[in-house]
């Protein structure tokens, strides 16, 4: 997740820490500070909320820097603090969406669901990337509050409280911000031991070691498969025969996955028309459809915000198809089925998130077509499905953007996003 610096009167803060839970009470900084080391950040902080502990991890390479302060992390204070104080008891904000204008002009965006950040529930960017997020998340539902500048009133969010940022910093009497060493990032080396520091240089050696020979390995075999390709084509000239022609490739036909996210999730901008629920919203390339459920509403209600919804014979149920163009992606370089695979599982585990991944098999040659020469794909064709749940289709597709591979579906039911799509690769 990209990091965004921002500054507020003179301090400077950070916005797009990557957050996970942690489960040692008796050794948190150990336990934060090993996971920190597996997805290679060197800074974090560790936040206390209700009966849930937190990490929040960047990187100097990103621009990080030891001493700035998590923008989310006093947001999330601050709502904890007022909802305390007021007549709302804090177990009643434990589910929350906030977005606030900054003062650069950029927006800032926190998801709270049972008092812990959502992987992806820190965020700043443009205002557009941020409603993009804000919606997505909205519709998954069972959110106590949203809470945010005033201009986002007329959004028609449920249980929405206008605020701007600078009324959720605390002050000191002289009108400058106060904060605690709590939300400052401190340096992750500081909470590994000499010993492990020892183990952790061995093992990236014995891991370089071990890279570099892969490395000249595949290297060796990549140069015999260019010869013997050499040699083919030789051999296919004397013999005065055309060599095969290339398979044509199948994926830059289809849109990349960012972009078919983009419009799936533009799609759904009707999430609950007349008081209807959302209960199925299927997106593939060429149409998206949408079903409701009546929920206590009317079907006039509902035609009168989307006209053109079909409803059955009981009127209680309801759906909307729409035609959906996206854009054609490029025909990329493929890379090596492990060079692909291996990260994406990587990142997914850290989100807690299974990719399921299964290599399709060649087609066989259609009866009486066995003898023609049918050129062969040089290349392998996987199907890949990842059940999100609640992480916006943003985050996914960011993700998944990886050459060779494409989404062919995007659904949502139940509160979960569910994304099917297929891996090219060498």
């Amino acid at each position: 997740m990209p990091i965004l610096i921002t500054q507020i009167d003179k301090r400077k803060f950070i916005c797009g820490l990557f957050w996970q839970s942690l489960s040692r009470p008796r050794e948190l900084w150990r336990e934060a500070a090993e996971l920190g080391k597996k997805i290679d950040s060197d800074l974090l902080l560790v936040r206390r909320e209700q009966a849930t502990v937190q990490a929040g991890y960047a990187n100097t390479g990103e621009g990080a820097r030891r001493g700035m302060l998590s923008l989310a992390a006093l947001i999330a204070k601050a709502i904890a603090r007022e909802a305390g104080d007021g007549d709302d008891s804090q177990q009643s904000l434990s589910n929350w969406l906030a977005a606030f204008k900054l003062p650069d002009g950029k927006w800032a965006y926190c998801a709270i669901r049972d008092s812990n950040f959502l992987p992806n529930g820190d965020f700043a960017g443009t205002k557009a990337e941020v409603l993009e997020r804000l919606f997505g998340d909205y519709a998954l539902g069972g959110w106590h509050r949203v809470i945010g500048d005033p201009e986002l009133a007329e959004c028609g969010f449920h249980n929405f409280t206008p605020k701007g940022i600078e009324e959720l910093l605390p002050r000191k009497k002289d009108g400058q911000i106060k904060v605690g060493k709590w939300a400052a990032l401190r340096p992750l080396q500081r909470q590994i031991s000499r010993k492990q520091l020892a183990l952790a240089g061995a093992l990236a050696v014995l891991m370089t070691t071990v890279a570099v020979a892969g490395w000249r390995v595949y290297q060796h075999k990549a140069q015999e498969r260019e010869r013997e390709r050499a040699l083919e084509a030789v051999r296919q000239q004397m013999l005065g025969q055309a060599g095969p022609s290339q398979a044509p490739h199948p994926w830059p036909g289809k849109p990349l996955p960012k972009a078919f996210a983009r419009a799936c999730v533009a799609k759904l901008d009707t999430m609950s028309p007349g008081g209807w629920l959302l209960e199925e919203y299927v997106c593939e390339a060429g149409r998206s459809r949408t079903s409701w459920s009546r929920a206590g509403s009317t079907t006039g209600y509902l035609l009168a915000q989307v006209p053109a919804a079909t409803l059955d014979a009981s009127g209680d149920k309801a759906s909307f198809n729409a035609p959906l163009s996206m854009p054609s992606g490029g025909n990329e370089t493929l890379l090596a089925t492990e060079q692909l695979l291996r990260p994406l599982q990587t990142r997914f585990q850290l989100l807690g998130l299974a990719l399921k991944v299964a290599l399709v098999p060649v087609p066989k040659p259609l009866p009486g077509a066995e003898d023609q020469k049918v050129p062969l794909p040089d290349w392998q064709t996987y199907s890949l499905a990842v059940n999100a749940g609640g992480v916006p289709p943003a985050e996914i597709a960011a993700i998944l953007a990886q050459p060779g591979i494409r989404l062919d579906k995007l659904s949502y039911r139940g509160g979960a996003w569910t994304f099917e799509g297929v891996m090219y690769a060498k």
